[in-house]
């Protein structure tokens, strides 16, 4: 016996298409924390995410399409957090100084799985051509920012023997560095610790800006 319903079956909803690819790269991200970039299959990261086989293709035309936007929005992420700050010229430039290395260290973009990703890339040799390809641009932007804002503390503080570039390079590498740390030795290191080591180095070429004394009237 047939017995009709009044009930209307509306269509399954379905998400945006952003929506659907911030999920996947969210899922990429966990999935190469944990299992390196060999690992982070389409199986992996849709199973991960919950969506069906297909949608990778759908979304990013394979997985290297998908791993290529994981990284470059770890890029983008790291480089809006800064950028403002690094913009707005009405601001000390010691200040804008400390706003990109805080950046490189703040809880969003300083996690246990973003500097697993990070470094997944950094090891895995047939990824080295996309992360240069990727992140070259932005790395060369965020050292020249560096140098230009040392060239200002150097000439507002007459420092002798500073060379604003080589200071913004080594910048970068212990930076770097230290991010190996936390990703090795989590339990020895934390990201805030981390982040006063390099305003340590930073203040034994810049000790008026960033010396003890002046670390004492920023937190009064």
């Amino acid at each position: 016996m047939n017995i009709e319903t009044n009930i209307e079956r509306r269509p399954r909803r379905k998400a945006p298409p952003e929506v659907r690819r911030q999920q996947l790269i969210d899922a990429a991200m966990e999935v190469i924390a944990e299992s390196g970039i060999s690992g982070a299959t389409a199986a992996a990261v849709t199973s991960r995410a919950g969506l069906s086989l297909g949608i990778v293709s759908l979304h990013f035309d394979g997985m290297k399409g998908l791993l290529t936007e994981t990284l470059r929005s770890l890029a983008e992420e790291m480089r809006d957090v800064w950028a403002d700050a690094y913009a707005d010229v009405d601001v000390d430039p010691a200040d804008r100084l400390r706003a990109i290395i805080d950046a490189v260290f703040n809880k969003t973009t300083c996690t246990p799985t973003k500097i697993a990703v990070w470094f997944a890339f950094f090891g895995e040799a047939r990824y080295r051509q996309i992360y240069r390809a990727i992140v070259d641009d932005f790395d060369k932007e965020r050292e020249g920012a560096m140098a230009d804002l040392c060239a200002l503390i150097k000439t507002q503080g007459g420092y002798e023997g500073v060379n604003p570039q080589s200071l913004a390079t080594a910048i970068e590498a212990l930076a770097d560095g230290l991010w190996l740390s936390l990703l090795l030795y989590p339990d020895w290191m934390e990201p805030e610790e981390a982040r006063l080591r390099i305003f340590e180095m930073i203040a034994a070429h810049f000790p008026n800006h960033f010396g003890a004394s002046s670390q004492a009237c920023e937190q009064s």
